[in-house]
């Protein structure tokens, strides 16, 4: 029984080894300066005609376009709670102490998410 036990714990040692090795390369070629921060930034991506695209250019546009969408919908959800955090904490003087978290998180989130298509003039 315990001979089993440390079989399985080996195994599961040596697996997250081997994804540590595999997922390696993918997590170095994003970190860094290097890394596109918009999809015109992959090399051989045409955002004119992106269907003249090399196909792995048009799946590393998409790629980099859904990483910066999710990482502006985290960063509001941060600021949303940060929001959130300072009005409990001010109570009444909220409109005075909390206006500057207020329009960060407003700046935030505009023409991000699900509420992008929601945008028009009045919103402004």
């Amino acid at each position: 029984s315990s001979a089993t036990i440390c079989l399985g714990a080996h195994a599961r040692a040596r697996r997250a080894m081997v994804d540590a090795r595999t997922y390696a390369g993918a997590r170095a070629s994003l970190d860094g300066a290097a890394a596109p921060r918009a999809p015109a930034d992959v090399p051989g991506f045409d955002r004119a005609n992106p269907r003249r695209s090399a196909p792995a250019a048009l799946l590393a546009a998409r790629e980099v376009a859904a990483r910066e969408t999710m990482v502006a919908v985290e960063r509001a959800k941060l600021l949303r709670e940060d929001v959130v955090a300072c009005y409990r904490a001010e109570g009444v003087n909220h409109l005075e102490r909390c206006g500057a978290r207020v329009r960060a998180y407003l700046e935030a989130i505009e023409n991000v998410g699900a509420h992008r298509i929601n945008a028009g003039e009045r919103d402004r």
